[in-house]
């Protein structure tokens, strides 16, 4: 059952037994089943009735309501991606803690390449070649952090947690399962692992870069072109096809 599911279904059971403390408790109303006019035993037992046929009605709508799905067709940026992660984080704690990863990481590229641009622009003017390049360059990582963050978020969103969670208690209790299956569903924990993974190695070439335009005054063009975080960062544009 996803976490979604359990706090709708703690809110449902707490209002329903919040209403019936402040009615048939002495300190309040103090209705009561058996004691009192005729018409306040009648409201007391339709209360109760109401109540029992909320409790069943109301869990078992929530029990049975399908999990809704991630909205993926809003993402087409970066920042984008953001309040999808956020919504996924609710349907179920597979994922969760590479998720809040992948949340801090597009915070932590955004500061990142805010401060590069603020130390390019003390360095040159924005009309100068190298600073096109760098900024070239750096909005082509954003582009391949952003296909890395949607190629996660449509794993999870794939993925089947509450069959996998299920599965998963049935193993402890020593049933078997085909192990292609659980090929399969260890496929998809790996790939947003190694996802996940891959994001702090594009932060840390981001560091590099940063270091490396941090320790020169003036930069010429061709000098750009050899600096090794460049380099790397070139390398990376060059294979962002394996993280479509």
């Amino acid at each position: 059952m996803s976490p979604r599911k359990i706090k709708q279904m703690i809110l449902l059971n707490a209002a329903i037994a919040l209403v019936n403390i402040v009615l048939f408790s002495n300190a309040f109303l103090g209705l009561s089943l058996v004691s009192g006019t005729t018409l306040a035993v009648s409201a007391a037992w339709a209360i109760i009735v109401g109540s029992v046929f909320a409790f069943f009605k109301g869990n078992s709508t929530i029990l049975n309501k399908p999990e809704p799905r991630l909205m993926l067709q809003n993402i087409n940026s970066l920042d984008s991606c953001v309040p999808v992660f956020k919504e996924a984080i609710h349907n179920g704690d597979v994922f969760d803690e590479n998720i809040l990863k992948n949340i801090e990481q597009i915070s932590r590229f955004k500061r990142k390449q805010s401060t590069i641009n603020d130390i390019l622009l003390q360095k040159f003017s924005a009309n100068e070649m190298s600073f096109q390049r760098f900024s070239g360059v750096l909005q082509e990582v954003e582009q391949v952090v952003y296909l890395n963050m949607r190629s996660i978020l449509n794993k999870i969103s794939a993925f089947d947690v509450a069959e996998y969670e299920a599965m998963q208690k049935k193993i402890a209790r020593g049933h078997e399962f085909s192990q292609e299956k659980m090929d399969i569903y260890n496929e998809y924990i790996d790939f947003v692992n190694t996802a996940t993974h891959t994001n702090e190695e594009i932060l840390l070439k981001l560091d590099r870069m940063l270091l490396e335009i941090s320790r020169y005054n003036s930069l010429e063009n061709g000098d750009v072109q050899k600096l090794p975080a460049m380099v790397e960062m070139d390398e990376l544009i060059k294979n962002a096809n394996l993280y479509k």
